[in-house]
């Protein structure tokens, strides 16, 4: 989904480019110049909301592991016994900390962390199915998976639905952890771990990056594991609406400044221009305002809990 909206938006993007030296010069003049205009502002938000996103995640991901590593604590024997056979040797660090977390991080060669409090709070055959949980993260380098989603989902907020499309993606990827666990190790040491983990689940905030935490616990994960219900993908009729809309607008906006039918030619310009130009526009800054607010909403939700 993403890809194919990347396609149709930078398609439309390049039909504008000509268009931007004579903006420069002599700013808009008609109708045409002003779509042209709206749509290079949408294509600098979207990129700067990508690499803001992307910059964003990687820096807090650094100051998280740079605080973290110097909290760093020998292997306990219990996580060493937890580990063994899982072939996790040198991949695994422990961290002083009164938190009960673990978590899946960097990009390249994924490590698990996990804190003295968790390892205290359960027992070697739960905090084995946490490994298990945390393997398969490390084993499918989730972390860079979820970057890349993410900077998908902010670059293309004129898109909406991306963004719930990756929010379901986090889930899956939990709930796919979830069942590495259960396959090699059962169902009693995980959902034992995760009962016991449950109260702090809402008190323990590591981060933008840490999308692949054993905290992570959700009815839907529970529901998953204990009784086996499929999570079915559940997207906002707005969103999808908006989305197709999005890119509609965008395909009709490049075979008409791109010149691809001869049919627009033949119609009467008061029909053409505000028809076929500023109808589609409208669409496009519709869904740059829907998809805006989804972006906004994680940093209102963490300002609200800070305050």
């Amino acid at each position: 989904m993403a890809f194919a909206s990347s396609a149709i938006l930078i398609a439309l993007l390049l039909t504008q480019v000509p268009r931007v030296e004579q903006l420069i010069a002599r700013g808009p003049e008609d109708t045409a110049d002003v779509v042209a205009a709206l749509v290079l502002i949408l294509a600098l938000c979207g990129i700067s909301l990508g690499l803001a996103t992307l910059f964003r995640q990687l820096a807090a991901t650094a100051m998280l592991i740079r605080r973290l590593v110097s909290q760093k604590v020998a292997v306990p024997r219990s996580v060493a016994l937890a580990a063994s056979g899982l072939e996790l040797d040198g991949r695994i660090d422990v961290v002083a900390d009164g938190r009960p977390f673990s978590f899946c991080y960097w990009f390249v060669r994924p490590r698990i962390c996990l804190s003295t409090a968790l390892v205290d709070r359960l027992d070697i055959d739960e905090l084995r199915a946490v490994l298990l949980h945390e393997r398969y993260h490390l084993r499918q380098r989730d972390p860079l998976r979820l970057v890349v989603a993410r900077y998908f989902a902010a670059g293309l907020y004129v898109v909406p639905v991306v963004d719930e499309l990756v929010g379901f993606f986090t889930l899956q990827k939990e709930i796919a952890a979830d069942q590495a666990a259960v396959r090699a190790y059962g169902v009693g040491a995980l959902a034992s771990a995760l009962d016991k983990l449950l109260p702090d689940a809402d008190d323990v905030s590591l981060g933008l990056l840490v999308p692949v935490s054993s905290l992570s616990v959700t009815e839907a994960r529970i529901d998953q594991l204990v009784a086996g219900r499929q999570v079915s993908l559940a997207l906002s009729p707005l969103s999808v609406i908006l989305s197709g809309g999005a890119l509609l607008a965008a395909a009709v906006l490049v075979a008409i400044q791109g010149g691809a039918s001869v049919a627009f030619e033949a119609l009467p310009p008061l029909f053409a221009v505000p028809g076929l130009l500023v109808g589609p526009a409208s669409l496009l800054f519709a869904a740059a305002v829907d998809g805006g607010l989804h972006q906004l909403r994680p940093l209102t939700q963490r300002t609200l809990a800070r305050s």
